[in-house]
């Protein structure tokens, strides 16, 4: 099995059981696919062509359409689906459901679905579809689900301001075989439940971006969480290994220096150098 599954599995498996709902009794065709999804992705992560890894992805997420585009579908939790990340909102408005493809050259694809609650009886589903490799300047773009700037979402933080509502994604990219990525993005829905990726609310040292996009060594770890009782991001400060590297992401890394975000008036203000003892970044 390609070890950046592995890596994979440890974030969705966080995800999948952070946010806990009662066993409620399906219909017996949730479980079939749910069934028939397991094996399509234990083959995923036993291929090694990319061609049949794509191919595979196409048959997950059909799979999962035909199970998804039923309204008493929501908290069906796809508990056996090791490899697939599930998260709830906070407000249990709406769910991501997220998987990755990792080719053989160290990149990697993401694939996934939102489903959002538009109103008690009716359930809209959305699919993202990954074009991160054709956005050229990400940190600045407004995005749709048909142009998603793929990740791995392990946590929502759910803010409002003048009636309208924020919820802000913290995600991890393996992205190659030289850097990782963590990322912080904006995501927003109109009246009709449509969502949008990415919003002018980031006053990263007075320069506003759409999203933050943090990329480090393959070989480093960076802490990206949110501190619920302080109400902030916090997250490493990142530096090249030599003043030389800058710019050359496969050298940075944590310098044991951090930094936060805090929403204020609808906009997520940058706070340099904490004093960490005063916050809980597990």
């Amino acid at each position: 099995m390609n070890l950046k599954f592995y890596l994979v599995i440890a974030v969705l498996f966080l995800i999948k059981y952070s946010y806990g709902f009662n066993p409620d009794d399906f219909p017996k065709y949730f479980y079939n696919i749910e069934d028939t999804l397991q094996i399509k992705f234990e083959l995923l992560a036993q291929e090694n062509n990319d061609i049949q890894k794509e191919a595979l992805c196409s048959e997950i997420s059909i799979l999962f359409k035909k199970v998804l585009e039923n309204n008493n579908s929501f908290d069906f939790r796809f508990r056996s689906l090791k490899y697939v990340g599930i998260i709830y909102s906070p407000d249990l408005k709406f769910r991501i459901i997220q998987w990755n493809l990792p080719y053989n050259d160290g990149t990697h694809k993401y694939f996934g679905f939102i489903q959002y609650h538009k109103s008690k009886r009716k359930t809209v589903l959305i699919e993202l579809h990954d074009k991160s490799d054709l956005i050229t300047k990400p940190q600045l773009e407004k995005l749709s689900s048909k142009n998603w700037y793929g990740a791995l979402y392990y946590k929502i933080i759910h803010n409002t301001y003048k009636e309208n509502e924020y919820y802000t994604l913290l995600g991890s990219d393996l992205n190659n075989m030289f850097t990782k990525k963590k990322i912080i993005e904006i995501l927003t829905f109109d009246r009709k439940g449509n969502p949008s990726f990415g919003a002018m609310v980031f006053k990263n040292q007075n320069k506003p971006a759409a999203r933050i996009i943090f990329e480090y060594s393959i070989q480093a770890n960076m802490v990206l969480t949110y501190d619920q009782n302080k109400e902030m991001i916090i997250f490493d400060h990142l530096s090249p290994s030599r003043p030389s590297l800058v710019g050359r992401y496969e050298f940075y890394g944590p310098d044991f220096s951090y930094d936060g975000m805090k929403f204020e008036r609808g906009i997520w203000n940058y706070y340099p150098d904490l004093d960490i003892r005063n916050y809980n970044i597990e």
